[in-house]
């Protein structure tokens, strides 16, 4: 039913080639390493090498977005049954099965209709609990502990996905620890087998560690994984108003939570507040607060939030609110966004095509999956857009962002996608929009992104600039 009910409340979006900037990114990234690309060396984000991997995963199988689309979907299922197994615990199967109903009706209103990074990684974080959980009554069972060792390294492979799972991580080891010691003492026994989960959840970005250091990468990796988000300013613009409006389209399901903490006692009190403590550490750890911010709350919010039933009014009150606030201010089935969407990719990648000249596509502004449609290379490891046009993305990687547009713009490109919006990085933005004025003609221009309507732009048949 939950596999059933994933593919119904996302297959509006199947085929849709720019759901959100930054996963159309993230496969056309993948699709250059799987052609052989090295992340943060080839191409760039702070994403961890763990994501990177998994989307060259995909265009292994299939060089078509959709197939990334199609993966959310299978993992966004899992997940919701992985909730399901948690919540069991505590409450009847049906109870449980809400859970895990809501869990996909809440992700698509917090834009995880697609394949935002939680909706891979939340797999893993829900997996590590219910092993965790079901390790609890046969601690030193030789089981017990397989299941214990297993949610450590899921924990772990969640981390090399999106590094802020690293909070719930160590809390998951937390309290694997304090069950041991609890149980059998702080002595040599607890003490190897604490070390050999703390080293089971790094191993996995540790292996990672270790390539680049060989390779000859390992400041292009420290870069990416530490000094870019040290370097990155924290966004102020509507950051708290976005904040507010988070917390109030969470509010059912944080009211039904706190009614479930109260309700429930012991080890599983004390698990499950520790582990929405952490999300939230992890939420507020990068506080820009986007609605996509909030998909890893959603786990332990719609494994608790089933126990409020419990007081039958209230828990209905609250649960059916949280089941019934997403078809109130997200379209399920608008199968003609998606169709608009791609008749408008489909002219751009036509135009892109069409254009003459040698040098290179270049994507300053707009959809990155441009360049995998068109058949292009990327021309610069910054190949995110935002990473060439935002201030707050200025020189945040080991690459200087001026320079490294200059250096583009010396390679004569064919052809410039932009968009008809002001953006942040004047230097950047004053250098491509002359070369495209002074030296394209307008292929196409067409509306992308619904509710805002900007204009997609394809400047092409570039020529290159006189000699000065």
């Amino acid at each position: 039913m939950l596999t059933l009910l994933a593919i119904v409340t996302r297959m509006a979006t199947y085929g849709h080639p720019d759901l959100h900037v930054d996963e159309a990114f993230y496969f056309a990234a993948g699709v250059e390493v799987a052609q052989g690309a090295v992340p943060f060396v080839d191409v760039w984000d702070r994403k961890p090498p763990g994501h990177f991997m998994l989307f060259a995963a995909l265009a292994m199988i299939s060089n078509c977005f959709v197939t990334y689309q199609i993966a959310a979907t299978l993992f966004a299922a899992a997940t919701a049954i992985a909730i399901y197994t948690i919540a069991r615990r505590l409450v009847s199967a049906w109870q449980a099965s809400l859970g895990g109903v809501i869990y996909l009706l809440s992700i698509c209103l917090f834009h995880g209709q697609g394949g935002q990074s939680p909706i891979f990684y939340n797999l893993f974080m829900a997996s590590a609990s219910a092993a965790l959980l079901a390790a609890s009554p046969a601690f030193h069972s030789r089981r017990g502990q397989a299941l214990v060792a297993t949610a450590m390294l899921l924990a772990g492979i969640a981390i090399t996905i999106k590094t802020t799972a690293v909070f719930e991580a160590i809390w998951f080891g937390i309290f694997a620890a304090l069950l041991q010691i609890r149980s059998s003492g702080l002595g040599t026994v607890s003490l190897r087998r604490i070390i050999a989960w703390i080293v089971l959840g790094a191993l996995p970005t540790l292996l990672f560690a270790a390539w680049y250091a060989a390779s000859g990468y390992w400041d292009e990796y420290w870069t990416a994984m530490v000094l870019s988000n040290l370097r990155k300013p924290v966004e102020e613009t509507g950051r708290l108003d976005r904040l507010g409006i988070l917390l109030m389209m969470l509010l059912p399901l944080l009211a039904a939570t706190i009614l479930a903490i109260i309700r429930i006692t012991g080890s599983d009190r004390s698990f499950f507040a520790g582990w929405l403590v952490a999300s939230f550490i992890g939420f507020v750890s990068v506080p820009a607060f986007y609605l996509h911010y909030a998909l890893p709350l959603l786990v332990p919010l719609c494994a608790l939030a089933p126990i409020a039933l419990g007081l039958p009014r209230v828990g209905l009150f609250l649960l059916g609110t949280a089941a019934v606030t997403p078809a109130l201010f997200y379209s399920f089935f608008d199968f003609g966004d998606t169709r608009a969407a791609r008749t408008a990719t489909s002219i751009l990648v036509d135009a892109i095509q069409q254009s003459e000249g040698e040098g290179p596509v270049l994507v300053f502004d707009g959809p990155p999956l441009l360049y995998t449609l068109s058949g292009s290379n990327f021309p610069t490891a910054l190949a995110f857009p935002n990473h060439l046009h935002q201030a707050a993305e200025r020189n945040v990687s080991h690459i200087d962002t001026l320079s490294e547009v200059r250096r583009l713009l010396k390679l004569n490109p064919a052809t410039i996608v932009d968009r008809k919006t002001s953006v942040t990085n004047t230097q950047t933005a004053t250098l491509v929009r002359s070369y495209a004025r002074e030296n394209c003609r307008v292929l196409a221009s067409e509306p992308m992104m619904k509710g805002w309507d900007i204009e997609v732009v394809v400047h092409g048949d570039c020529k290159a600039p006189a000699p000065q």
